[in-house]
């Protein structure tokens, strides 16, 4: 584990009193998730249920918010297969559950966008590493979400400008509430209801550190530790035992690295357009479009409108669809993209120099497309069924030999493996409590390395083996 992010760090902070300087020690500073991604790692589950999927869409599509009779700002969402399913957000003050009247609320919603929707992603992957969501809590130190979402490579700000916009959006996103009257198979026998009371899609709580002035308040931070306990939610929707019973879902898909290193700045539609379909991507497993349900989605119809009615915005917004299209398969780790031959002309396609026909927008929104997340996701998401909770296999007692080396030689890889499996953790997250890479998991538990005991020991208590 890294020195930094050690529950014992001493870290110190000057608050300025006067013409005296007084040093304060901080010390018990969390520990924090390891980063979503290692150096071979370039995607990882996240969770993609209806309740993610429709928040999502709230920060996406800020002209869908509206008003409700009795004055408060809410958002609308409904089940494509079944009417009757819908999910409602609100927006609540920051530290209760009050909700706020429209006027209030556009405060907090105006701040929703590509990079809370980014964080708001990633927050998704880190619970899918939770055993249980809707009790366990994690750290986020705001250094990797910088890096995660793109920001490292940005000199146009200092880095305590990016911390203080990380908190910005944690802020904005603590606010955002989900009510959900939800059965997953209504017209099927046994059909699990789903629905959730008003709760906060994240609980978020920021920690910065670094020099504070007379007010308390830290303006240039060194750092920050973002808190999240995901909301009641996920009970619901990320249950893996519940999914067993039959009371409750388990539904995730998979979120790209590069899609969070798309630049918002300049790659804004682009942007919009991966993480929609890194979300549809779970249910939508056949990845064919009408180009016109992808601009619904992401655009107001205005815009759409006035591209039918003039001439010169039409010709806009086909260059915009087109440069985002572009931008995707051109990643690094590109999205998998696919012209119907019979409905999507070439002279319509990205790059191609050929005289556009009259009435070639109506066409363009008529085409039929497929878009698949980058390699190998849709190979993951095709044979992926309902997790089961695996169990460790029952071995005799372990019995430590204790040699010259420390080394354990009775505990198999096969236990390691299945005991993390069993908790839902995956290879990073166990590398990063035991302050190891992930390589030497893999390695422990192909059985190619032995732990030693001091690492054993760790493993014991983290996987409650006995």
């Amino acid at each position: 584990m890294k020195k930094e992010e050690s529950a014992s760090i001493q870290k110190k902070t000057t608050i300025k009193s006067g013409d005296t300087m007084e040093v304060k020690k901080i010390t018990d500073l969390p520990i924090t998730e390891p980063p979503l991604y290692r150096k071979d790692e370039y995607f990882t589950p996240a969770a993609t249920s209806a309740p993610i999927v429709s928040s999502l869409c709230a920060q996406l599509r800020k002209d869908l918010w509206s008003q409700d009779p009795s004055g408060l700002a809410y958002f609308l969402h409904h089940a494509k297969g079944d009417p009757k399913n819908l999910i409602e957000h609100y927006i609540s003050n920051p530290g209760d559950i009050s909700l706020l009247p429209w006027e209030e609320a556009l405060q907090i919603i105006d701040k929703f966008g590509t990079n809370t929707a980014k964080l708001h992603l990633i927050f998704a992957a880190h619970t899918m590493r939770q055993e249980k969501p809707w009790v366990n809590q994690f750290n986020l130190k705001i250094s990797d979400l910088i890096e995660e979402i793109g920001w490292d490579n940005n000199t146009n700000y200092p880095k305590y400008e990016k911390i203080k916009n990380i908190a910005k959006h944690a802020f904005a996103l603590d606010c955002l509430t989900v009510q959900a009257t939800w059965v997953e198979g209504r017209h099927r026998k046994g059909g699990v209801l789903a629905s959730v009371e008003t709760s906060r899609m994240w609980n978020v709580r920021v920690h910065l550190i670094g020099q504070q002035n007379l007010q308390g308040k830290v303006e240039q931070p060194e750092e920050g530790f973002i808190t999240v306990r995901p909301g009641l939610w996920t009970d619901s929707f990320l249950n893996k035992a519940g999914c067993e019973a039959k009371k409750a879902l388990y539904q995730f898909g998979y979120l790209a690295q590069d899609v969070l290193k798309i630049d918002p700045y300049h790659d804004d539609f682009a942007l919009r357009l991966g993480l929609h379909l890194t979300v549809e991507s779970r249910f939508h497993t056949s990845g064919t479009y009408r180009v016109q349900t992808l601009l619904e989605a992401l655009l107001p119809k205005t815009v759409i409108n006035d591209a039918f009615d003039n001439r010169d915005k039409a010709r806009k917004l086909t260059n915009r669809w087109n440069y985002a299209l572009k931008v995707l398969s051109e990643l690094k780790r590109a999205f998998q993209i696919e012209f119907d031959p019979k409905s999507y002309p070439k002279e319509l396609r990205p790059n191609s120099n050929a005289r556009k026909p009259r009435g070639y927008f109506e066409q363009l929104l008529a085409a039929k497309i497929t878009i698949h997340p980058p390699a190998p996701i849709p190979e993951l998401l095709a044979t992926k069924t309902q997790p089961k909770q695996v169990k460790p296999k029952i071995n005799p007692p372990l019995k430590t030999v204790r040699k010259t080396t420390e080394q354990i030689t009775s505990v198999t890889g096969t236990q390691i493996k299945n005991a993390r499996k069993a908790k839902g953790w995956s290879q990073a997250k166990l590398a990063g409590l035991l302050g190891v890479s992930q390589r030497y998991i893999s390695m422990f538990e192909r059985g190619d390395r032995t732990p030693n005991s001091k690492q054993f020991s760790k493993i014991q208590k983290l996987l409650d083996i006995h």
